[in-house]
């Protein structure tokens, strides 16, 4: 019983939380590809972006119901329709606490609030709006203007979500907030911060954006609970940070997460082909699921209805989930801090061999790398003017930050990397 118990713990460990506001986000963005348009929700590229990635890389993805402790499928009602097949694939489950850890959530949850009702947690909303504000004025260009992008979600919430048929079925309140301390306090907030709630969201949209935030923290709670990570809305993640920060609960030791080792080799790629191949390193994100690209080519949208569409996309998903079963393997294995350096050293190792064997390093291929180049099949043309979405925040563990470097041991998990890196890089050459 003891070593089952450890097995367990161990696979929750590489399991991630996920919440329905990403869902519906990343289901914008397949949605837009298949109609020819532009997203509707500003946070839609990186919220598709993260959801893939969880799906290829975390041994089971959950995702949070707003109010229940057990819920079942049905009880997140029929929309996002991209939730509801995914749960119907395999892919996707609802979280759920037993008894003893509902409670043990529960009692955290009123910690939390708490932290969040004291002079610390009004600074964190008030850094959360600052920080927005500051990050805007810094970019050039509005294209990732985050206080614009927070109110243009608003907008989206309100003329597509918090409708009938949708998020009323998860939160059936005359107002769609939850009828609990943390929806008091959202409300509540929203009137006494609406001076400088202003600058991010309309009035009628402050107490929304607050229950979003508050409801991340629960998220968040839940997740520790029951000893897994939680990949937030790209909009909560920040304040959740900021709140954590202002608790004094982040970790300042060096966090290193697999995932983002495998961007850092299209980070490391990027910078050595330089400026003039900087068109064809963002078309290979695009390409590369590993890195959140997609999974379809453009030949092929606008060929069948959303419906369709949607079980098509679910449907490579999970082929692709398939694939990469090696890789995720090694990343469930992960339990000390040497087995992470030493995943972390193998998809560095693969990073060196890239370098050279697309031309941007001399070196000698060998047996085994030519076997797998030649293994690579060609792909059809891509689409072009999708945005470039910035690396992931994972908060697994913490490492030390030397990796030693090996050369290339053949690994299957490290030919699938080398063998996906190729595959786009040929494609996005076409």
């Amino acid at each position: 019983m003891v070593l089952e118990d450890h097995v367990s713990r161990l696979q929750r460990d590489s399991s991630v939380l996920v919440d329905v506001t990403s869902i519906i986000g990343a289901e914008d963005f397949i949605l837009s590809q298949n109609q020819g348009a532009l997203p509707e929700d500003p946070f839609a590229r990186q919220c598709f972006v993260e959801l893939i990635q969880s799906l290829i890389f975390m041994s089971d993805v959950l995702v949070a119901h707003p109010t229940l402790a057990n819920p079942r499928p049905e009880d997140f009602g029929e929309q996002p329709r991209l939730l509801r097949v995914l749960m119907r694939a395999g892919l996707l489950h609802p979280l759920r606490l037993d008894d003893r850890k509902w409670e043990a959530a529960a009692a955290a949850e009123v910690g939390a609030l708490r932290d969040l009702k004291s002079p610390q947690g009004t600074r964190s909303v008030m850094q959360f709006v600052e920080q927005a504000v500051l990050c805007d004025q810094v970019q050039s260009g509005r294209r990732n203007n985050l206080s614009r992008r927070i109110g243009e979600w608003c907008d989206f919430q309100a003329r597509k979500i918090r409708v009938p048929g949708h998020h009323s079925d998860r939160i059936a309140t005359s107002d769609g907030i939850e009828d609990d301390d943390y929806g008091r306090w959202a409300r509540a907030a929203a009137l006494t911060l609406e001076g400088s709630l202003e600058q991010v969201a309309a009035a009628p949209e402050q107490k929304y954006v607050m229950a979003t935030l508050a409801r991340g923290l629960k998220y968040m709670v839940r997740a520790e609970t029951a000893g897994i990570c939680y990949q937030a809305h790209p909009m909560r993640r920040d304040f959740s940070l900021t709140f954590q920060l202002n608790q004094e609960r982040a970790d300042d030791r060096a966090v290193l997460d697999l995932i983002k080792a495998v961007r850092g080799v299209h980070r490391s790629l990027a910078e050595a082909a330089g400026a003039d191949q900087s068109n064809r390193m963002q078309l290979l994100e695009m390409e590369l699921p590993l890195l959140g690209g997609r999974l379809w080519d453009s030949s092929e949208t606008r060929q069948t209805s959303d419906s369709d569409w949607l079980e098509l996309i679910v449907e490579r998903i999970r082929d692709y989930r398939d694939d990469a079963a090696e890789l995720r393997g090694a990343v469930r294995q992960c339990v000390s801090d040497e087995d992470v350096l030493r995943v972390a050293r193998d998809i560095d190792e693969v990073k060196e061999q890239l370098l050279g064997r697309l031309g941007l390093r001399r070196v000698e291929a060998s047996p085994v790398e030519r076997e797998l180049v030649d293994g690579v099949a060609s792909v059809v043309q891509v689409t072009t003017g999708l945005p470039v979405v910035s690396g992931l925040w994972f908060g697994t563990r913490t490492l030390g930050k030397q990796m030693a470097q090996f050369h290339l041991g053949g690994q299957p998990y490290q030919q699938f990397v080398y063998r996906e890196f190729v595959r786009a890089w040929k494609a996005a050459g076409k």
